[in-house]
């Protein structure tokens, strides 16, 4: 694997190999999320950072030969000796991934791609703002015949998908070394790359991208798939307002007839009525928290608002589902917390001591409103998948 920083000073990029934007899901390009281990929506957990910028420039990270940072290149003994360590991989952390009711975000995508290609292969896959969860999912992807054949899950088994290769953005130097040591232990670093970059770079304040001037992030790149896993909620934190561009940036990444798959989160409202509520108000105290700190909130955008910036940016709406949220106590007291850990960079300590006076009877509450249902859990607002395509009969678009 190598690694990859900056906007591109090089004619090309050795590929291959999510948000990472300003994810991450620390996004990747974009990226940016902190992606949960147990949960597939990385919002559900902190994401506040400080604005960072990469280096402006690309470097090539080679495990075989740090010092002068050259390609890759792969003889019969290393494909023997990986052959070798797969089969005493670990993959306890992807088996979950074999049952196709698993994660009910990317099982669907999976279906989606199943019922599109008589192959039932991404192809050149871009995570456009990669996280942990993304790159779990990807390596489950890679790893799928030995999972399927390592579990029963009968009829609840998961589709046999493939993938030819991935590059991972991110925008987020701790993202970028979480990512490379998952890529690692889970056997698929050689599968591709992870690049350090933003999306807005070598965009003008007009719109207007620097074609040829080595700034655009992955200039002249095109990709069977691209995922764009909560990149644009995230965006706000890495490259503010620039979230009316990221789908004119992406698309020309995009092979005619390929598809884009794009996770969300609906904009949790700041009222409703019933025991949901809680979580409404959780939320804008965890954000005002954030400012308080000094750091950016991310900001979602609801699902309409992304199917019409897809749509202008050229691509074709394929189909959209939607999954309610079921937030439980413990979910609740994650946000709460990230909250607390900001009063420590507040301005002042009284008001850091107001607000956690505040945050511990939203834990109190939140903890009362759980015990009151059922499920122990209380249901607000929902996730999206919006699944979109390129025609095949596309222009061949300008390189980006």
């Amino acid at each position: 694997m190598r690694t990859i920083i900056g906007p591109s000073s090089r004619s090309t990029i050795i590929c291959l190999s999510p948000y990472l934007v300003a994810k991450s899901s620390s996004w990747t390009a974009a990226a940016f999320f902190a992606s949960s281990d147990h949960h597939p929506n990385p919002h559900h957990f902190e994401r506040s950072r400080p604005l960072r910028h990469p280096s402006p420039q690309y470097f090539f990270w080679s495990k075989k030969n740090k010092s002068t940072m050259t390609q890759d290149t792969v003889t019969v003994d290393d494909t023997t000796s990986l052959e070798s360590q797969m089969a005493d991989l670990d993959l306890t952390k992807i088996k979950r991934f074999a049952n196709k009711g698993a994660d009910a975000l990317f099982g669907y995508i999976e279906k989606c791609q199943v019922e599109s290609s008589p192959t039932a292969d991404f192809g050149n896959f871009l995570d456009a703002g990669t996280g942990s969860h993304s790159l779990r999912w990807m390596a489950s992807v890679f790893h799928r015949k030995r999972l399927l054949a390592d579990t029963d899950n009968g009829d609840d088994a998961a589709p046999m998908v493939s993938m030819k290769s991935f590059t991972a953005i991110t925008a987020d130097e701790t993202m970028r070394k979480r990512v490379v040591e998952e890529a690692e232990s889970l056997g698929i670093a050689s599968k591709g790359d992870v690049v350090i970059g933003n999306w807005s770079n070598g965009v003008e304040r007009d719109g207007n991208f620097e074609y040829g001037k080595g700034k655009l992030l992955l200039e002249g790149k095109e990709y069977d798939t691209i995922l764009v896993d909560y990149l644009v909620g995230a965006i706000d934190g890495f490259a503010p307002y620039f979230q009316d561009l990221i789908f004119d940036r992406l698309v020309p990444h995009l092979a005619p007839g390929g598809r884009m798959y794009i996770i969300g989160l609906q904009p949790i409202p700041d009222r409703v009525e019933g025991d949901a509520n809680v979580m409404c108000k959780i939320t804008k105290i965890r954000d005002a928290c954030i400012l308080l700190a000094n750091h950016r909130c991310y900001r979602e955008y609801p699902v309409d608002w992304i199917q019409r910036h897809v749509r202008r940016a050229g691509l074709d709406i394929v189909e959209t589902r939607q999954y309610p949220i079921r937030y439980d106590h413990g979910t609740m007291l994650k946000q709460i917390n990230v909250g607390r850990s900001k009063l420590k960079l507040f301005p002042t300590r009284g008001i850091a001591e107001e607000m956690g006076v505040i945050l511990d009877r939203l834990e109190k509450e939140s903890l009362e409103v759980t015990k009151r249902q059922a499920s122990g859990r209380v249901t607000l607002g929902f996730d999206y998948v919006v699944v979109a395509e390129k025609s095949k009969n596309a222009d061949v678009a300008q390189d980006v």
